[in-house]
């Protein structure tokens, strides 16, 4: 299977855009000990959702956790350079717990090839949505341009 096609939209002055803005649902996946959603190295989790950002589409490559790290990445088409500054908002759909996760400075890492970055010492909350309870699950992801 391919890349699941994103497309973030951008936000508003306000802060936000509209209820919807960003959001996609992505289905909790395994490979061995590794939790979340990846079509890079491994192919686990799946994703649906398709939104814009700057008029561009986006792809999401992963959001991974293992082992007290939480890999994330994404591409912009068209863009092979520079960084972000962004949210991640993962809501348990069952639950409805929210965590955010932040990524001031994810920069364009050439060999993902996208934008790539990895989170350390999340809260509890996070580490429990990236376990294998979850797996089959599904959960709200919300990104945010900042």
């Amino acid at each position: 299977m391919g890349l699941n096609r994103l497309m973030l939209s951008k936000k508003t002055a306000a802060g936000g855009g509209t209820a919807g803005d960003n959001v996609f649902i992505m289905t909790m996946g395994q490979l061995g000990y590794q939790y979340g959603y990846s079509r890079y190295n491994a192919t686990f989790g799946e994703v649906e959702g398709n939104v814009k950002h700057d008029g561009k589409a986006v792809t999401l490559v992963m959001i991974s956790y293992y082992g007290g790290w939480l890999d994330f990445a994404f591409n912009v088409e068209g863009v092979t350079g520079g960084k972000y500054n962004v949210t991640v908002k993962v809501t348990s759909m069952e639950t409805n717990t929210m965590v955010s996760i932040e990524f001031p400075s994810i920069q364009y890492q050439s060999y993902v090839p996208g934008f790539y970055e990895y989170a350390q010492n999340l809260t509890s909350d996070a580490v429990r949505m990236f376990s294998k309870a979850n797996v089959g699950k599904k959960f709200k992801i919300e990104i945010v341009f900042n």
